[in-house]
């Protein structure tokens, strides 16, 4: 009886344990799942493919919304960088907006329509600037260079959207200069 009485306990204290355990384990299959899921929204909104780049954002928690505005503002600043915004700009920005889902991430239609039809505040790319020097501040050289990569990719496309005449000069003085300036925000 005595024997009996001692695995009692015993056998409580291992459930317990392994009771600890099991919800441990759950609870790091559940938080690799929801960093899985946000990844996978982080590189729709935004076009980031890099691994690293999203786990540092993710990890940052940098949410979908906060990501597509933040690829989204050199878009708007590239296409009014001239004091116009072109056609093939705008259907261009449409068409990021529509393919990062922003409609059904909450942006207004009306906000978008309001950056297009008239320039934003000179703030807007502020706040843009130095929210990308703080957030490279805690990104790696390489994970930075990345995410500089897609950014710029995008904002040239949009640059190169206006044409230019037979292929040449694709990309007007003014657009040079916010592609520059833009770029410089991701300098360490």
């Amino acid at each position: 009886m005595s024997s009996e009485f001692l695995q009692k306990p015993n056998r409580s204290l291992e459930d317990m344990f392994f009771y600890e355990q099991d919800r441990r384990i759950i609870e790091q299959r559940k938080k690799l799942q929801r960093m899985k899921e946000t990844k996978e929204n982080l590189a729709q909104v935004s076009g980031i493919h890099d691994d690293a780049v999203l786990e540092k954002l993710v990890a940052l928690d940098i949410r979908p919304e906060t990501l597509a505005t933040l690829v989204g503002i050199p878009l708007i600043e590239i296409a009014w960088a001239d004091g116009q915004m072109d056609a093939k700009e705008r259907n261009k920005l449409f068409e990021y907006a529509e393919h990062a889902g922003l409609r059904k991430k909450g942006l207004d239609p009306k906000v978008m329509s309001s950056l297009v039809k008239d320039r934003p505040d000179p703030a807007l790319l502020d706040g843009w600037m130095q929210y990308v020097r703080n957030l490279c501040k805690q990104l790696s050289s390489a994970e930075r260079e990345a995410l500089k990569e897609e950014v710029m990719a995008d904002a040239r496309s949009i640059a190169k959207a206006a044409g230019g005449i037979l292929g040449f000069a694709s990309i007007s003085a003014e657009e040079k200069a916010m592609l520059d300036e833009l770029e410089s925000a991701f300098k360490p």
